[in-house]
């Protein structure tokens, strides 16, 4: 059987994965140190929205990731603007 993580779960599972202690992440995320151990903690804190898609962008997946809300990380469908294509080549 296949549990879904928690957003606890979640968030430490990619700050470990980048290496990373709750110092560091506090450093490049702009959120507080204590913040951000409640959020990995299991009876884990409320999230704000803006907490939320800090972490989201500084990860690089989804918010709907981060909330559980499916398993892909990241959407397959970006912005045209952001693929960085010249005219030639979207032609």
């Amino acid at each position: 059987m296949n549990r879904n993580l928690t957003i606890s779960e979640r968030l430490k599972d990619l700050r470990v994965e980048r290496g990373l202690n709750l110092e560091e992440l506090s450093a490049q995320t702009g959120l507080s140190k204590s913040a951000l151990g409640s959020y990995e903690a299991e009876d884990g804190k409320d999230i704000s929205h803006r907490s939320i898609v800090a972490l989201s962008r500084f990860y690089d997946v989804s918010a709907d990731y981060l909330l559980g809300l499916t398993e892909i990380r990241n959407h397959p469908n970006a912005a045209l603007n952001e693929l960085h294509l010249s005219d030639e080549m979207i032609e």
